[in-house]
């Protein structure tokens, strides 16, 4: 069963997310999160296949949490969103074992065939 997890305190954000993998067959199941301590909570509940946050959050941000999710489950594949893409912020969120980071201003489609890669769907 193919799992994501959406964490972002942005509920639009998390409606376009939700939606774009709701539509695509391939994964079983999807839930949000608004915070990480909520995103922690749900990780060690339902074990996602997939975890998908936004670097900016008030509280624990992104980076921060992508730490504490793979500390907690190693092989999770995590996608990071940011408003404020930049080869720095990529270099940065690698080195805290994201997968892969998408801007929020590109189109999301390409986050979707990136999760379909990673989660074996390709």
């Amino acid at each position: 069963m193919l799992v994501v997890l959406i964490v972002c305190n942005d509920r639009a954000l998390r409606t376009v997310l939700r939606t774009l993998f709701e539509e695509d067959s391939g994964f079983d199941k999807c839930v949000e999160a608004v915070n990480a301590s909520a995103a922690l909570a749900k990780t060690k509940r339902l074990s996602p296949s997939l975890a998908v946050v936004d670097c900016s959050m008030p509280g624990m941000n992104g980076l921060r949490l992508a730490r504490q999710l793979k500390a907690r489950k190693p092989a999770l594949p995590i996608f990071m969103v940011t408003a404020d893409y930049n080869v720095d912020t990529e270099k940065e969120a690698l080195a805290f074992g994201i997968t892969s980071v998408f801007s929020k201003r590109d189109d999301l489609t390409t986050l979707l065939a990136n999760a379909r890669a990673v989660c074996g769907l390709e």
